[in-house]
């Protein structure tokens, strides 16, 4: 950087791409940045941690998340310390630690709560939801979930909005209250759409609607979704969001009796989440996979799907989930 002005600018066409979801876009341009502007400088670090992390890319992501919390403390930098925080808790849930990221949460919470930073205290509240949800209890996560999504009303961060009405929206339909959980699924895609105008979020948020759709036994609306979604996805090349999709596509798959072309696409969505994905969703294909490979007759192929999604799940700390798993394998 040649000057402030120019150093500023850079920052708020970083945070412009990201906040439209362009990711890619985001790594390319922090790629023309020397090294040791992108080591040294809080902004640039954080949002080299975002990019990989919302690309799957997660050993990258937790590699430049250490790298600005260690300048930020350095620094003195609180605010940035906390982002610094939220973001190696939000990779560890990616991956699969739960543990870890209970502990990154809770730090970055009470952290939020010293510098009255209420954005900060509804992204650690809606994560902790998330791990609640994962954990079995659909309830106690839609309670994390409405403090959140007051927190963000208060903050007026519509994207935060938008990402823990998704979130409910997932709660209600695990308790089964799939008219709540269409409702909280409309009202993420309206402010993913309307407001945020950010088509990575509104692909994901069009997906939970659809994954609602599917379970009411609209497989056509469901369908038509998921292909508008799916489209978003790979013009973003974005596998994270692309694998959910293609398994909710082998959902549809099974729906209109094609058992064996369901489990083609829970197969190639599985080889993409193990590589670039969330263990959530791979624990999701996994378990799926074993349902459509017994429909197929390969009892052998599907006890070793179940095996697989009984560990994930474990690993995440879904004990009801992985219980559930278990029962299936003989």
């Amino acid at each position: 950087m040649t000057s402030p002005a120019e150093d500023a600018a850079l920052l708020a066409e970083l945070r412009g791409l990201a906040q439209r979801g362009r990711h890619r876009d985001v790594l390319t341009r922090l790629n023309q940045l020397p090294l040791e502007t992108l080591e040294r400088r809080t902004p640039y670090a954080l949002c080299a941690a975002e990019a990989h992390g919302r690309l799957g890319a997660h050993a990258e992501a937790e590699r430049w998340a250490q790298a600005a919390l260690a300048i930020a403390r350095a620094r003195g930098e609180r605010h940035a310390e906390l982002r610094a925080r939220t973001y190696q808790g939000a990779i560890a849930l990616e991956r699969g630690d739960v543990d870890a990221a209970q502990r990154h949460f809770a730090s970055a919470l009470e952290l939020a709560r010293t510098l009255e930073d209420h954005a900060a205290q509804a992204r650690c509240l809606n994560n902790l939801g998330i791990i609640a949800n994962l954990g079995g209890d659909p309830r106690a996560a839609l309670a994390s979930y409405h403090l959140a999504l007051a927190a963000y009303q208060q903050a007026g961060l519509a994207r935060g909005m938008a990402e823990t009405q998704h979130n409910i929206g997932i709660s209600w339909r695990d308790v089964g209250d799939y008219a709540r959980a269409l409702a909280a699924a409309e009202e993420a895609v309206r402010l993913a759409q309307q407001q945020v105008r950010d088509e990575a979020l509104s692909a994901q948020a069009i997906t939970g609607r659809a994954e609602v759709h599917l379970l009411q036994g609209d497989a056509e609306l469901a369908a038509a979704e998921l292909a508008l979604a799916g489209a978003a996805y790979e013009r973003l090349q974005h596998p994270v969001g692309l694998a959910e999709v293609w398994r909710l596509q082998a959902g549809v798959a099974r729906a209109r009796g094609d058992t064996p072309g369901a489990a083609a696409l829970l197969k190639r969505a599985a080889e993409l989440a193990r590589g670039q994905g969330s263990a959530h969703t791979l624990a999701e294909i996994e378990r799926d996979l074993g349902v459509a490979l017994e429909a197929s007759g390969d009892r052998a192929g599907a006890r070793a799907a179940r095996e697989r999604a009984a560990a994930l799940y474990h690993r995440l700390g879904a004990t009801k989930a992985a219980g559930e798993i278990a029962a299936l394998i003989t």
